[in-house]
């Protein structure tokens, strides 16, 4: 409080002009009593009534001791002060209220508010810095404050263009793709690609060519560890090819995560099976084992290089095996690897349909919903059912050379072949 007292330049001001009052009443009004005193001893005089000579003769005494009091007040006042406030903190701010005191305190106020406009970037914050630029006397000082000021108001308004340019951007790349990545749901589908179940799946038969998403999902079905009435199977609007299998509730499904936690440039894509991690085997990447129809979510800012099927080695004949592949803004220098690629696999579906970065032509957000997790299973895996998802972080020329399991689980936060790590999609 005595710190905000005194260093406020406004209040340091009044009690200036306090101390400036005082000392003026220290001197005019002795003064102003003695020449009082002389007019009515004089007018007694002139008057020549002997009785009010000695009357004002008898009064001297009593305005000499005002007059000594008047002066001396002030002093009293002061030394009384000091016995109370033994400290001599807040008797301090009087004392510290001169001119040079003033000028530094309101340099000090200007300065403050320069900075915090520098570093909040808003628009209040900027018009309390004027203000306490305008109270200066220093003109060059000002004239410093009032040109960063000018470049704070300039990166403001560049900052405002930019986030409205993205905006409409985003508006517009929605619009054409005709689906909503801002909202908590309202996912659009193009109908159903297949309801037969038919189809070329056949167990431990790796795929040479897209098989129908529903043959797929009743293989399982067929074997009781999913339900095929809790999937749909919808298609591109633009080139009528599946979308994979997605959960039939997708319209409660968020589009887009907010308040997640970021490690690093990352969040979490998926939630694991009851939101526990548990290690599965090293390799080039990570394997969240989860339930089949999991939301999955970009892990980072980028753009779609492609989103379709195929593109992971180990296609049997019961698995879809969607993937995407997301190409960072920049590249990132993560676990003293240089790396700008994410991958993501063994998909049921994908959101997006698209083959190359030209015909993506999409920025995606970290966040942002872009599938839903799927099997591995047949002849490289050895697997009959292992709904889960696979992420490999690597550079883009060498997929082999993507961050090993134990240095993803580190850039999670968590320990080298974790177990049991409870986590959760967004972190």
């Amino acid at each position: 409080m005595l710190l905000t007292v005194c260093s406020n330049p406004d209040l340091l001001s009044v009690m200036y002009l306090v101390n400036q009052m005082i000392n003026v009443l220290k001197i005019v009004a002795p003064i102003a009593l003695i020449i009082a005193m002389m007019i009515s001893l004089v007018k007694t005089v002139i008057a020549n009534d002997e009785n009010m000579v000695a009357k004002e003769k008898a009064k001297i005494p009593k305005k000499m001791i005002a007059m000594v009091l008047i002066f001396f007040v002030p002093t009293f006042i002061q030394v009384v002060m000091n016995i109370v406030d033994s400290s001599y903190e807040y008797n301090s701010c009087f004392v510290g209220a001169t001119k040079e005191n003033i000028a530094q305190a309101y340099l000090t106020k200007a300065d403050n508010a320069v900075l915090k406009a520098e570093e909040s970037l808003n628009y209040l914050d900027v018009e309390e810095a004027k203000l306490a630029i305008n109270k200066l006397k220093d003109e060059e000082k000002q004239a410093n404050y009032n040109e960063r000021i000018d470049v704070v108001k300039e990166t403001i308004k560049k900052k405002k263009e930019e986030e409205e340019a993205k905006k409409k951007a985003e508006q517009e790349q929605n619009k054409n793709d005709g689906s909503n990545v801002s909202g908590t749901g309202n996912l659009s589908t193009s109908g159903s690609y297949s309801s037969s179940g038919k189809g070329i799946a056949q167990p431990g038969v790796a795929q040479s060519r897209e098989p129908d998403p529903s043959a797929a999902v009743n293989y399982w079905a067929g074997r009781k560890v999913i339900s095929a009435s809790n999937f749909v199977y919808p298609k591109d609007s633009k080139t009528g090819l599946p979308l994979g299998a997605w959960p039939k509730n997708y319209g409660s499904i968020p589009t887009q995560l907010t308040n997640y936690k970021t490690y690093g440039i990352f969040i979490m894509p998926t939630t694991p099976v009851d939101g526990v991690y548990n290690f599965v085997y090293e390799h080039n990447g990570i394997d969240f084992m989860a339930y089949f129809g999991t939301p999955i979510y970009s892990p980072v800012d980028g753009t779609l290089m492609y989103s379709e099927w195929g593109h992971t080695s180990n296609k049997g004949g019961d698995e879809t095996a969607y993937s995407v592949s997301i190409k960072l803004n920049k590249a990132q220098t993560v676990q003293g690897q240089s790396v700008d690629t994410i991958f993501l696999t063994h998909m049921s579906g994908i959101r997006y349909r698209c083959s190359s970065t030209s015909s993506c032509n999409r920025k995606v957000k970290k966040g942002e919903l872009l599938g839903f997790v799927g099997n591995a299973a047949g002849t490289s895996t050895s697997i009959g059912w292992a709904p889960h998802l696979h992420m490999t972080i690597y550079p883009g020329s060498n997929y082999n050379s993507g961050l090993t399991t134990w240095k993803i689980e580190a850039i999670y936060g968590m320990p080298k072949h974790a177990k049991g790590y409870k986590i959760k999609a967004g972190g």
